[in-house]
């Protein structure tokens, strides 16, 4: 199937450039849309404001090459791959945000071209993951292609949706660890010295693995194969999810609608995983 313009249906969308972050992206989409036997949409996105027709048509052409070439990719790693690709017109993060209406998961590289070398994601990865009305994967140009596990963060019994995908991609890449993490209260006067004789630490800590239990019931009813672990820890949720994505092929977290007159669009969890985990993220939208 050749490139074209047309909306995307249901499937697992790619947003690709060129860039090794990119390739790396359709990597980690082309496997996820085989094993769920689902279409698989390659788009890229050609801005055009500005530029004089004879541009226009000059990157309208590159752009359809790059997909061809990326589709052609996927087919030659996935004989059974469904694969089409689409070229817009526009802003990158716009133009992706309005194909994923009616795809269920998409996937970008962690950095495109034209960025600076030493961030850690880009502004159109960012953005997306802002945005986006469904599950985003962000795949750095350097992840381990052998990694095994996947590590979902649950702050409550709000993120289910978020240990659904989890689990649903675990199924694939090799069992599940749910870890949630939680902190005494600080105050200003030796907090370590005090605070602990306070609360009773061992009851909070076994009220949390309750509701761990509680949120992974479904999971575990539905797919009693699947190997589940939980963590419960007295710390930092960014810096724990952080250093539990080491040696994994995936951590997901979830994001929450935000409210005020300046709301943040990623909590501070969120930003500390998309910049320093050592494996893909996926960011699932919980609301």
């Amino acid at each position: 199937m050749s490139s074209t313009d047309n909306e995307v249906d249901l499937g697992v969308l790619v947003g690709h450039d060129g860039s090794p972050a990119a390739d790396r992206a359709l990597d980690w989409a082309a496997q996820d849309a085989v094993a769920r036997r689902v279409p698989l949409y390659v788009v890229t996105a050609v801005p055009v404001g500005g530029l004089g027709h004879r541009h226009r048509v000059e990157l309208r052409e590159r752009a359809h090459a790059l997909v061809d070439a990326a589709c052609a990719r996927v087919r030659a790693r996935f004989a059974e791959a469904d694969v089409e690709g689409s070229v817009r017109e526009g802003d990158a993060a716009e133009s992706l945000l309005e194909a994923s209406g009616r795809a269920d998961t998409m996937v970008i590289g962690s950095r495109g071209h034209g960025g600076f070398a030493g961030l850690l994601l880009g502004s159109v990865s960012l953005r997306v993951c802002a945005h986006s009305s469904c599950p985003v994967v962000v795949v750095h140009a350097d992840a381990a292609e052998d990694a095994s596990g996947v590590v979902v963060g649950i702050a409550g019994p709000e993120d289910g949706p978020a240990a659904e995908f989890a689990a649903s991609r675990a199924r694939r890449l090799g069992g599940l660890r749910a870890v949630h993490s939680w902190a005494l209260p600080v105050t200003g006067l030796a907090p370590s010295l005090m605070l602990p004789s306070m609360f009773d630490v061992d009851e909070i800590a076994a009220e949390r693995g309750r509701m761990l239990e509680t949120v992974l019931g479904p999971i575990r009813l539905g797919d009693p194969e699947l190997p589940v672990d939980t963590v419960v820890m007295n710390g930092t949720a960014g810096r724990d999810l952080v250093c539990a994505s080491i040696g994994n092929a995936l951590v997901v977290v979830a994001t929450h609608p935000r409210h005020g007159p300046l709301p943040m669009r990623l909590g501070p969890t969120t930003h500390a995983v998309l910049h320093h985990a050592r494996c893909p993220v996926a960011v699932v939208p919980v609301h």
